[in-house]
Formats: C-alpha cells, structure tokens, sequence
C-alpha cells in the first residue's frame, strides 16, 4: 500500500546515497559496473554506447559527458573481455 512518509524501521524502504568526489579510478569502475549489468542482459557494445550518451541513463550519462566517447568505449570494451563477449 502507498504511503506518504519515510520510515526509517522499514528494510524495504529505497535509500540513495550521493558520495562525494569522483575520481577517474571511481568513474572508470562505476562505468564498468554499468557496462557489465546491461552485458549479462545481452546487450551488445553499440547499444551499450548508446545508453552512456542519452540523458535517461543518469549515470552512464555522466560518464560520458565528463570522460568522452574514447574512454567510454575503452570501459565497454574492457568489460566484454571480462564477460568474454567480442566487442
């Protein structure tokens, strides 16, 4: 059933953290763990290109506007060979 307030008790309640500063390590992992989620869904590395350049994928997103198209690529590919996918 819907409700209007927060309640701390409740393990079920959704809870986003915001953690300060991102590194290029931090960035490059967090575009890994991106990239990796949506491989074992079978997506293949266009597709993934794609959701790191629009906007509805905020995370992703941010990845690439402040790294760029060479080092989002280099992520993608990277987590292929970890999956043992072909780029």
């Amino acid at each position: 059933m819907p409700k209007d307030e927060f309640d701390p008790e409740d393990p079920m309640e959704m809870v986003g953290v915001e953690l300060p500063g991102q590194s290029e390590e931090q960035l490059r992992e967090m575009a890994l763990c991106f990239a990796e989620e949506f491989i074992r869904s079978g997506w293949d590395q266009e597709k993934l290109f794609q959701m790191f350049r629009a906007p509805f994928y905020q995370g992703p997103y941010l990845v690439w506007k402040q790294k760029g198209d060479e080092f989002v690529r280099g992520v993608i590919q990277d987590a292929m060979r970890r999956w043992r996918r072909s780029p």
